[in-house]
């Protein structure tokens, strides 16, 4: 579906159902974080991010069923209806009466890193990767085939710049992936931590 304007209309996309899509064009991509944190405040996560024809992504959202999803997206729903509408509740993000510490996860934050997250999973390195590697070894060529060291200099300094890009490309992924998952997990202890899931009730007497 296209992007809704405003939160309510956002957040009424968010019905219960199993998945949700999103086609946000160039104007709206920014929207995606604010989705983003809707749809998990309402008990969804961020199943694929994805290109969709020119200048366009298709965000899909799956509705998570565990206790703590859940019992999140209830009280998500008490807020709203005591403040009267998400555009109400969308404006002050993480309400509090004492200044934000730097090691807090807001909804906004999290979202941003879930959707990196989900980039650097579907993110190919190894294959960018063999392309800077290839691209260095036409350097390289180059670089041979040039009838003096002056015209053999550029092209052997731009090949190593490659495979240097070919070395680091993988690493920096992985560790840009891991640290949006720190991020994330640190958010779900936050979220634990606000609404905590009740013990299970006792099996009923035989």
């Amino acid at each position: 579906m296209r992007t809704p304007n405003g939160a309510d209309a956002t957040a009424a996309c968010f019905d219960g159902r199993a998945s949700v899509e999103f086609i946000l064009t160039g104007l709206t991509t920014h929207r995606a974080d604010r989705i983003t944190w809707v749809a998990t405040e309402l008990g969804y996560t961020l199943g694929a991010e994805e290109p969709y024809g020119r200048g366009q992504i298709r965000l899909r959202y799956v509705r998570d069923d565990s206790p703590p999803a859940r019992q999140r997206a209830q009280a998500a729903l008490d807020r709203v209806r005591a403040a009267g509408s998400w555009g109400a509740v969308t404006a002050q993000p993480w309400p509090t009466a004492q200044p934000l510490s730097p090691s807090l996860m807001t909804p906004l934050r999290a979202a941003r890193a879930a959707r990196t997250a989900k980039a650097c999973e579907t993110a190919s390195p190894g294959l960018a990767a063999a392309v800077f590697v290839l691209v260095a070894l036409a350097c390289f060529a180059m670089a041979g085939s040039a009838r003096t060291a002056a015209g053999s200099a550029v092209p052997s300094v731009v090949g190593l710049l490659w495979l240097a890009m070919a070395a680091l490309t993988p690493r920096c992924t992985r560790r840009v992936h891991e640290k949006n998952l720190r991020l994330l997990e640190d958010f779900r202890r936050q979220q634990t931590a606000r609404f905590p899931v009740p013990p299970p009730a006792p099996p009923p007497r035989l």
